[in-house]
């Protein structure tokens, strides 16, 4: 497979990814801010903050409101990170990829993309946004499942896993860390925070891990207990542990993946090792932004190994 084949499939399935995590978040952040009092100074502008684009929002959007913070979350193209541009990037790409994906993948997000971009406005009026949202989130999930019963296993499904698995642990460490700087921001010296169970259920929602949770964990929601499924657990396919082994599985299959190794094996024992910390500490906040930081460096070395590699003298 040619390096920029790969490359446009690999941002394909994160774009991918990215846009239904991004309907996720705004979906559930509606419902968060209903089941909250008013009292709770949990505000639309959290969003942008999740998703690392405040600098672009403070350039170009006068006031945190909930239509500004929709507007540049799921329908300003100018913004790269957007759902709407996130779409468009991953429809270009499969469109340039076509003879090495099923059919069915063209067609689906195409048509996924002439769905939002001929319902943009439904983003500004909240029962028809979450109506919006739902329908990307089961097309999404749709495309997804369509890939992996459809096409073999080889090197550009392996790069599509890559992809995915790298987008969906980014994505699970913001949302861990917003979740935590919550917490403390509202415990105060002498007591617990009150609504802390919604909270952590709405983030659970958010990546489609509550049921899981509750199945696994079988108590009442706690904030330590989820940061520790999320992050460490083995088997549920949204941890950050669970998709950091999926990528070292996917790199060994594929030409010159032993040169992954090495990053990948240090960053699960770095997992691994560092299993406790405390919900809303700085600690846990260093240590989300150390994982960021990581899987950003392992992003890195796919371009050097696979995507831009060094001629060989």
């Amino acid at each position: 497979m040619l390096s920029r084949v790969a490359e446009r499939v690999y941002w394909l399935a994160r774009y991918m990814e990215r846009v239904e995590n991004t309907a996720r978040l705004a979906r559930v952040h509606s419902q968060l801010m209903f089941d909250l009092p008013k009292s709770v100074k949990l505000n639309w502008y959290s969003l942008v903050e999740i998703t690392s684009n405040e600098a672009y929002f403070d350039q170009y959007y006068d006031a945190r409101t909930e239509q500004n913070c929709m507007t540049m979350l799921l329908s300003d193209r100018d913004n790269p990170a957007s759902l709407i541009s996130s779409l468009w990037w991953a429809r270009e790409n499969t469109r340039t990829t076509r003879d090495i994906l099923p059919r069915e993948a063209w067609i689906h997000i195409n048509e996924l993309y002439l769905l939002v971009k001929d319902n943009q406005a439904d983003f500004q009026v909240r029962s028809k946004r979450n109506l919006l949202l739902e329908k990307i989130i089961r097309s999404c999930q749709a495309w997804s499942g369509m890939l992996s019963s459809t096409m073999s296993q080889n090197e550009t499904y392996r790069f599509i896993k890559l992809g995915m698995s790298i987008e969906r642990a980014d994505m699970t460490s913001r949302i861990l860390d917003v979740g935590g700087l919550f917490v403390a921001q509202e415990t105060t010296v002498d007591h617990e925070y009150p609504y802390e169970g919604i909270l952590w259920a709405n983030l659970l929602k958010s990546i489609s891990a509550h049921f899981m949770y509750r199945q696994n964990v079988q108590t009442e929601i706690n904030g330590q207990q989820v940061v520790d499924f999320l992050i460490h657990d083995k088997e549920f396919a949204r941890s950050i542990r669970y998709c950091v082994s999926v990528m070292r599985g996917m790199a060994s299959k594929l030409p010159n993946g032993e040169e992954m190794g090495d990053a990948i094996e240090s960053f699960l024992k770095y997992i691994d090792e560092n299993n406790f910390y405390e919900v809303g500490s700085t600690a846990l906040h260093d240590y989300l932004d150390e994982i960021q930081l990581q899987l950003s460096s392992i992003h890195t070395k796919f371009y050097d190994v696979w995507f831009n590699p060094k001629a060989v003298a």
